[in-house]
């Protein structure tokens, strides 16, 4: 996903990629990522958790709109979300 994504921002297209396994994702260098603490599936929210999933997006979205350049991340600041 990180590969398509800095296709799309070459393109003019900003991305923000949501991961739940940084190591592996921060190493294809995204151009800017949402760091969740949660399940492999579940990388936006659990299922039925509206709430959870909506704070996904807002933060990928203030991450497209706040982030200084390309590399962004914002880390879950809870240790078990």
């Amino acid at each position: 996903m990180s590969l398509i994504a800095r296709g799309l921002e070459a393109e003019g297209i900003a991305t923000a990629l949501v991961s739940v396994m940084p190591p592996l994702s921060s190493s294809a260098r995204p151009p800017r990522q949402v760091i969740r603490r949660l399940n492999i599936g579940a990388t936006v929210g659990r299922p039925h958790d509206l709430e959870g999933q909506r704070e996904t997006l807002k933060r990928m979205i203030s991450l497209i709109e706040n982030a200084e350049g390309h590399g962004a991340v914002d880390k879950d600041s809870k240790r078990n979300e």
